[in-house]
């Protein structure tokens, strides 16, 4: 087996991470302006053009060229009642509005279209950027690679297992860079992180924990706003719904009469199980993607799923509440809690035989474990424990920048590596993924890494565990020691001995 962590492959150069105006022009072809087409024009893709706009006003060589979004759009302000306070606010999203943000004529529909197809026919379209509905990442990132195109495309980097697949596969071939927007992979803790695990930190890895937790009387993501502006004549909701668009195999989406048109389908779609999975995607896809990247593991073996929809009656059709377990053959887990429904968090950890990492900002703190003294840690943390070692390290300013830093130096050098890589986000996908059917079906499942697909669980799992432990010497897969913990470290009493006797 191969060893999962190469730190220059998974983690690209943290040195890449701020690139000022200044330096570009020590990059070769700086002094082409690179030419970005925006696919998706709502709200998360409003951040990334007025980033983008600022790159161009700062004099780096970057321009927004062409803007596509199903909807026409709307500008105006409106005013917000919540908890107790009236704020006014500002909304510009959708084709129109974008168009007239990056200085283009609305009525040119050769760089201002509904259709992505043809940003993708343009040649001086050098990149794009994919912000659209999850069940479109993966079409559109495997059309923008066959186009020729660089692609950082907003998380999760696909909907399916099988999509996920075909985006990396089409990657690997294009020789093409690809950024996820996970903007926590901007923060160069976790390749700390790794280099302390990898160097025999806390000895064998055996679990990660982490989770995201929001709580809203209004129901999660139902704070996306409905306007009357959206109609059926407003939206190409053929296109939005995607169905007459396949990938692996599959359409992307359900048809106008599965769907008939609805302004929340379309504005709080994140609700919808034909276009999300709920809190295992939109919420989890964050700790588990840098979780995983610290812990050195990728594709889990096993994923179980549990939670529910406890609260949030409102016809959404995913969980308020879900957590997920993944087993990993490198002798580890992660266990992870999305919910929309309570606030307090959980502590994001990793733990170890020989202690645990917690991370904080601005780092993470140390906490040594003495196996040969029994219990270390009191059974309840009513007062936190002193850590052993605090290790610093600095944060981005802004991770979403610093993201698309690294984005567009990986395009302008031509280095695949990515801070937040595909090969990395398909893993997460097959991992939330695996969860999500798990919830609905109510099955433990495993991911074939031979065949590259999800099979249902058997009770091989806890036999194979218990060979693989009594395998002595067996060298330690998780974090590529060539030293280190090997197969069972227990070091049993005496009167063991007489078991069996």
């Amino acid at each position: 087996m191969p060893n999962p962590l190469d730190r220059r492959k998974f983690f690209g150069s943290a040195a890449a991470l701020s690139l000022s105006a200044a330096s570009y022009a020590q990059v070769r072809g700086s002094n082409e302006r690179l030419r970005i087409g925006f696919i998706g024009c709502g709200g998360r893709a409003q951040a990334h053009l007025d980033l983008l706009n600022r790159f161009a006003g700062a004099g780096k060589p970057v321009v927004a060229v062409a803007v596509c979004d199903v909807w026409d759009g709307l500008e105006d302000e409106y005013e917000v009642d919540f908890g107790g306070k009236v704020t006014r606010r500002r909304y510009a999203q959708g084709l129109l509005p974008s168009a007239r943000k990056c200085g283009l004529d609305p009525a040119d529909r050769t760089c201002v279209t509904k259709d992505y197809r043809v940003i993708l026919d343009r040649p001086d379209v050098d990149a794009v950027c994919i912000a659209t509905p999850d069940h479109w990442h993966g079409r559109m990132t495997v059309d923008a690679l066959t186009a020729g195109k660089d692609v950082f495309v907003e998380k999760p980097l696909t909907r399916t297992p099988e999509e996920a697949i075909a985006v990396v596969d089409a990657w690997h071939h294009s020789g093409r860079v690809v950024s996820v927007g996970v903007q926590s992979m901007a923060n160069p803790v976790w390749v700390r992180a790794y280099d302390f695990l990898r160097t025999g930190g806390i000895g064998h890895v055996a679990q990660g924990q982490g989770g995201v937790f929001r709580n809203d009387i209004r129901g999660q993501w139902r704070y996306y706003r409905l306007a009357r502006a959206m109609t059926a004549k407003t939206v190409d909701w053929d296109l939005f719904l995607g169905h007459r668009f396949e990938l692996a195999g599959v359409r992307l989406g359900p048809t106008p009469k599965e769907l008939p048109f609805d302004r929340a389908a379309f504005a709080q779609w994140r609700t919808l199980a034909s276009f999300c999975s709920g809190p295992f995607s939109d919420l989890l896809t964050h700790p588990l993607t840098h979780l995983a990247a610290a812990m050195g593991v990728r594709f889990p073996a096993r994923v179980v799923a549990g939670g529910g929809l406890y609260l949030e009656y409102d016809g959404r059709e995913v969980p308020d509440i879900g957590t997920l377990i993944a087993d990993y053959e490198e002798g580890c887990q992660l266990v992870l809690t999305g919910a929309t429904i309570t606030g307090y968090p959980i502590e994001e950890v990793i733990r170890g035989r020989l202690g645990a990492i917690k991370f904080i900002r601005g780092g993470f703190q140390v906490f040594r474990d003495d196996p040969t003294r029994g219990a270390t840690f009191p059974p309840r943390l009513e007062q936190l424990p002193t850590p052993a070692e605090t290790v610093t390290v600095d944060p981005p300013k802004n991770e979403t920048e610093a993201l698309w830093e690294n984005f567009l130096d990986c395009v302008r050098s031509r280095r695949q590596s990515t801070v937040s890589p595909p090969d990395l986000a398909a893993a997460v996908v097959v991992t939330t993924a695996m969860a999500s059917r798990s919830y609905h079906t109510g099955q433990a499942l495993f991911w074939d890494r031979d065949r590259r697909t999800v099979t249902p669980a058997d009770a091989t799992w806890s036999a194979r565990w218990q060979q693989r432990s009594q395998a002595r010497g067996q060298p330690n897969q998780i974090l590529g020691w060539t030293g280190g913990d090997t197969g069972s470290t227990l070091q049993p009493p005496a009167y063991q001995q007489l078991a069996d006797s």
